[in-house]
């Protein structure tokens, strides 16, 4: 289990479907990523998903989500997975959510992205972490506090449905000497 201040990460569980279903099918909680409608997935297809990621045995998959709860009560707040991890070129990138709206803009994001930054830089063992992002969430402020870059903007990359039409989409990353110069907690 990853802790920070007041957060705790932990792998998904059976029963944790009924989170994401409810996060990624929550129109008003998924307008950051372009998607007006929410996801359109069913709990079951959720059901599955969370299924094969317990029943993994890999220690070091090549993707992996993991629940975030309030330290202070266990509750579910959102979830944070790392994917497309190049062994090789030991690069991978990170996704976050916040699905309980209520609990946004109280500096989770920062509690969770800085503890999970410190276990991929240090326990996956990774030179570089990426991720996109539409050029208009506001988590790209606290993505550049965390010491991320803006490397690219790929123009129209994303159709985005808020709108009917297509959205730049920012590349950033961050290099573990970067990480470890700047030190944990920014």
């Amino acid at each position: 289990m990853i802790e920070g201040k007041n957060i705790k990460i932990r792998q998904l569980e059976l029963g944790d479907e009924k989170y994401l279903h409810k996060w990624r099918n929550n129109n008003k909680g998924n307008l950051y990523c372009g998607f007006k409608y929410g996801f359109l997935i069913s709990e079951e297809a959720y059901k599955k998903q969370v299924q094969n990621e317990v029943e993994n045995k890999e220690v070091f998959p090549e993707e992996k989500m993991f629940l975030v709860l309030k330290k202070e009560n266990q509750e579910p707040i959102g979830e944070v997975s790392y994917r497309n991890w190049d062994k090789r070129n030991r690069s991978a990138e990170f996704g976050i959510e916040i699905g309980e709206i209520d609990q946004r803009n109280k500096g989770y994001g920062f509690d969770i992205l800085n503890n999970f930054l410190e276990f991929m830089f240090n326990h996956l063992n990774l030179n570089r972490i990426e991720l996109t992002t539409l050029v208009d969430n506001k988590a790209i402020d606290l993505y550049k506090k965390l010491g991320f870059k803006e490397i690219g903007i790929i123009r129209e990359k994303s159709f985005d449905s808020r709108n009917g039409e297509y959205s730049d989409v920012m590349y950033m990353d961050l290099l573990k000497r970067e990480w470890m110069k700047k030190g944990k907690n920014g």
